[in-house]
């Protein structure tokens, strides 16, 4: 992670440093050494900490610009699944695929779908007649509709435990009031990344076909 790595002298004059214009130069030194056969170690006792933007719109560009970075290495790699490029690349590209790509596709296929039915849900209360729902599974899909509900139950379950793994490394941060804040959080803070992403892929794709040169924002951390 950017917050806190090291790399050694020799090993970063021999890879050049990292992509001019990258945004999230730690992920693309990474692949850097991983494509010369090199391994990198965590330091699982290490502790970094860091300071962040008072602001929201401070905060939205910190992680606009991150992701956008993530977009760049996706993009930069994609070449490396179809060469003799290292098995960890490739797993690591399939990765951020995985996760910058199909994850937010189904989100927001996920969204779409709920907010159409909503929609027409709404609009079926002042429309005579009413209106049928334009994604639904029949009316004696009961089952399926079950599955998708527990899907979905786990799905909110399985973030509120990864956020509170996170916090039960760091003592005294696990509480029942953290513990209902990472599930308000999961329906508020966690929807902001939708947007988020779409804007991040949008701006790296006007980048490309307009040449416009990526420009790395130094995050605002106090205020003025």
């Amino acid at each position: 992670p950017g917050t806190n790595f090291a790399v050694e002298t020799q090993a970063m004059r021999a890879l050049g440093g990292w992509q001019d214009g990258a945004l999230t130069e730690d992920t693309d030194l990474s692949f850097k050494l991983m494509l010369q056969d090199k391994q990198i170690a965590l330091a699982y006792q290490s502790e970094a900490f860091q300071q962040e933007p008072e602001h929201l719109k401070d905060y939205y560009f910190q992680r606009l610009r991150w992701a956008k970075g993530n977009y760049q290495v996706v993009f930069l790699n994609f070449r490396h699944l179809f060469d003799r490029s290292h098995w960890r690349v490739k797993l690591e590209e399939i990765y951020f695929i995985s996760n910058f790509f199909w994850f937010n596709l189904a989100v927001l296929l996920s969204d779409g779908i709920f907010l159409l039915n909503l929609g027409a849900m709404l609009l079926s209360l002042v429309t005579p007649g009413g209106m049928v729902l334009p994604f639904t599974f029949g009316p004696d899909a009961y089952l399926l509709y079950q599955v998708l509900l527990v899907n979905w139950l786990l799905m909110i379950l399985l973030y509120v435990l990864q956020i509170n793994l996170g916090l039960a490394t760091q003592f005294g941060q696990t509480s029942p009031g953290q513990l209902w804040l990472a599930l308000v959080a999961y329906f508020t803070y966690g929807q902001v990344f939708i947007v988020l992403s779409i804007h991040a892929l949008i701006s790296l794709l006007v980048d490309r076909v307009t040449g416009r040169r990526v420009q790395w924002v130094k995050t605002k951390r106090f205020a003025d």
